[in-house]
């Protein structure tokens, strides 16, 4: 089924709502977005919904987070990210996932981070499991 939902997302196909992120736009499913995320229920069908609206503004992410985001969203999975951009990756996506209410998504980027703690690192992991209520960090 991942496989058909990714599809699903690349495609475009169906798609009732744009998601804008810093001049990006991507095509996505209400229906799906609220079916993993509480929060993108609730500004979707919630009393304070955007159901009329064609676009949804996003903001406070990167382009290239969000993006991964999504792809989690539709595959439950993320996407291919070089070593180099990992670590800087699973940060902010651990922030995104938080946001949204991904717990599964929050966990798997706090095994990410737990397996590249060094010295270098430590102070910014410890501040994310602060903020973020990361009980595994």
């Amino acid at each position: 089924m991942h496989c058909h939902l990714g599809h699903l997302l690349s495609s475009g196909e169906g798609a009732d709502i744009a998601l804008e992120v810093d001049g990006e736009t991507f095509s996505a499913h209400r229906s799906i977005l609220a079916a993993r995320s509480p929060v993108f229920t609730a500004q979707l069908f919630g009393p304070m919904r955007e159901n009329t609206a064609v676009c949804v503004w996003i903001e406070g992410v990167e382009v290239g987070v969000f993006k991964a985001l999504l792809h989690f969203v539709y595959t439950d999975s993320l996407p291919e990210v070089g070593d180099g951009e990992a670590m800087a990756m699973a940060q902010h996506l651990l922030v995104a996932a938080d946001r949204y209410s991904l717990e599964r998504l929050k966990l798997i980027c706090e095994d990410k981070l737990c397996n590249h703690i060094d010295t270098s690192t430590v102070g910014t992991i410890l501040a994310l499991a602060e903020q973020h209520s990361c009980h595994g960090l």
